[in-house]
């Protein structure tokens, strides 16, 4: 992986952002045989695939995108092995932890989702998930308890791709944006950059924040906003637990390092909304679940407005965004909550903390599809938070796609044409 080697004149398909989704898909497509260039225009895993929480989880997702979480499951088993490489996957299962009337219908329905696919998850009462989690504090009546999930290190697994498709082949060139998608006949034919022009017959954007740009440069317009939520990792303590939690007010998850990652909970308390220019285009696909969210969405007017503006008048970000701005109160406020969890990691303290945005769609469900205009564009973007754990099997469904046009699981639920179609919902009880 480097920003020096010399451009490819030619590559059977060159996919658009180094991130889970870019890095898992151009190992498929070499381990199939094909010639593949990554374009990244900062560093490998430096923007979502970085900032992720790390969960592998199967539970509490929408129906839709249980399936594939399932088959990601399986895959992650095999996945150190496969790439030759150190992921931190522990499994040893993640709990979901239930407060108030609400968040115990809420969590039996993902139970019930969990059932009706087959996941082995467990409903849990007080009693028993003191038993599964003696050091956790608090008045909690209930919790799901879903064993074969996990977490990992997002970018570990994330530049075990990279170096996995880089033995294969594949050129990755960092700090290298793509600057235009050139058509021939109605046909993708080549990738413009600054230091020169890639010829293929087939791209795939997964740039994450950067794929509205992207795909405005063609006249396709997506309902893709953006949000930002923040993530801290605690000073390291004696481990005694490796599951990892979900509870109304904070995440939790263990790392090997001896320390604990935390964010947000399953409320989204310290989700934030940057309105800008693009935010009013799809308003009315985001409408149904602003207005199921909307006590915990804080939308913010600032930078993020200016740089969108500049994006409409034609310029594609050649730049990684600046990094996000953490909104103090909300981190400490996480960091609280954390340790009324674990009272006996009371003072414990923060080495580093840091903001990450996501690309969210109106249901919070993914787009991956192929596009009929201009063919040979293909899409994988929108993962709503939810790109880490689906990484592996997202990787290989996209290859898939590219190759031979049907993915060994259906894409539909997935197609960008839904939101038109009027055929989505968000799941008001997935997390």
């Amino acid at each position: 992986m480097t920003d020096a080697m010399q451009i490819p004149p030619t590559a059977d398909i060159v996919i658009i952002g180094g991130g889970i989704v870019g890095c898992a898909t151009a190992y498929y497509l070499a381990k199939r045989g094909s010639s593949v260039v990554v374009l990244e225009r900062g560093g490998i895993a430096d923007q979502q695939s970085s900032r992720a929480w790390g969960f592998v989880r199967q539970q509490g997702r929408h129906d839709s995108e249980v399936p594939m979480a399932a088959e990601a499951s399986r895959v992650w088993l095999e996945l150190a092995g496969e790439l030759q490489a150190d992921l931190d996957y522990v499994r040893r299962g993640i709990l979901v932890i239930a407060e108030t009337p609400e968040d115990i219908a809420r969590i039996e329905d993902g139970a019930k989702v969990a059932v009706r696919h087959g996941l082995i998850t467990r409903l849990l009462n007080a009693a028993e998930l003191s038993a599964v989690l003696p050091e956790l504090n608090g008045p909690w009546k209930a919790a799901i308890y879903t064993e074969g999930d996990g977490h990992a290190e997002p970018r570990k697994v994330t530049e075990a791709f990279a170096h996995a498709g880089e033995r294969r082949g594949v050129k990755f060139l960092e700090r290298t944006a793509a600057l235009g998608i050139e058509v021939t006949n109605a046909r993708v034919s080549a990738v413009v950059t600054r230091r020169g022009t890639i010829r293929t017959g087939a791209v795939l954007c997964a740039a994450g924040i950067g794929t509205p740009a992207i795909l405005s440069s063609l006249g396709i317009s997506l309902p893709l906003q953006m949000i930002r939520t923040f993530v801290g990792e605690t000073n390291p303590t004696k481990p005694f637990t490796p599951i990892a939690g979900w509870g109304p007010y904070v995440s939790f998850r263990p790392t090997l390092r001896n320390t604990f990652t935390i964010g947000t909970g399953y409320r989204d308390t310290g989700t934030e909304y940057d309105i800008t220019p693009s935010s009013f285009r799809h308003m009315k696909y985001f409408l149904p679940t602003y207005r199921e969210n909307w006590r915990y969405v804080r939308p913010r007017l600032g930078r993020e407005f200016f740089a969108d503006l500049a994006l409409r008048r034609g310029r594609i970000q050649e730049q990684p965004a600046a990094e996000p701005p953490i909104t103090q109160a909300r981190m400490d406020f996480v960091e609280q909550h954390f340790y009324q969890l674990f009272p006996h990691l009371a003072g414990l303290g923060l080495k580093r903390q840091w903001a990450g945005r996501i690309d969210m769609t109106p249901d919070l469900l993914p787009i991956m599809d192929k596009f009929d205009s201009p063919a040979g564009l293909y899409i994988g973007a929108g993962f709503s938070g939810h790109g880490f754990a689906l990484g592996p099997v997202t990787g290989r469904l996209l290859s898939e796609l590219i190759m031979q046009g049907r993915p060994s699981l259906d894409l539909r639920p997935f197609r960008a044409s839904r939101f038109k179609e009027g055929e989505f919902a968000a799941s008001p009880n997935a997390l």
